[in-house]
């Protein structure tokens, strides 16, 4: 049998037929200590990437939030495509949240006028219906300014519910709501 190529290792002299250059050392073979620490995480969890979405929405940069979290920035961008950061002016310290306004503010009207839970329900569907029917220019309009809000209120969600409210009341023998007593609560507290 004919063997191909070179013949086996003991067979070979030692001196080789032509000069080889020495292997340089692959960093594999590096020792452990001499290897750069690794700093960045392996795998990103939920945790890591609720945090970066925090620190996104508060307004920090892809670098910034990846040194925090210990990831790279391209890795910060694809765990929080879309969320954009939260802006903040200097007049919108006023501003508040209107939906949670006004749940707060029906909420102190039914202790006041010891509204039923299923009533109180009514009143909050029916401001949830409004909101979502405006655009964003009016809602922004009606977070910054406390009066629009209270006449928001009192002509745009109360009426349609107070009526059903009445009409539900009678049905059942109760004592309807007085809408002298409503215009009074709303016009004396604005927040």
């Amino acid at each position: 049998m004919k063997s191909h190529g070179r013949g086996p290792a003991a067979q070979r002299p030692q001196s080789g037929p032509r000069p080889v250059m020495p292997r340089t050392p692959s960093k594999r073979t590096q020792p452990q200590r001499e290897r750069a620490v690794r700093t960045r995480v392996a795998r990103v969890n939920q945790k890591m990437v609720d945090r970066m979405v925090k620190l996104r929405q508060q307004g920090f940069s892809y670098e910034e939030i990846g040194d925090q979290v210990g990831c790279g920035e391209r890795t910060v961008r694809r765990h929080t495509e879309g969320v954009s950061p939260q802006l903040v002016h200097a007049g919108d310290q006023t501003r508040v949240s209107l939906l949670q306004w006004g749940a707060q503010e029906i909420h102190r009207i039914q202790q006041d006028w010891s509204l039923s839970v299923p009533e109180f329900d009514l009143v909050l569907k029916r401001l949830r219906q409004q909101v979502s029917a405006l655009d964003e220019m009016t809602i922004a309009s009606l977070e910054r300014d406390p009066d629009l809000r209270a006449r928001f209120l009192a002509h745009e969600v109360w009426p349609p519910a107070h009526e059903k409210i009445d009409d539900r009341r009678l049905e059942r023998g109760i004592e309807p709501t007085s809408d002298l007593k409503w215009r009074r609560v709303t016009t004396t507290r604005r927040v």
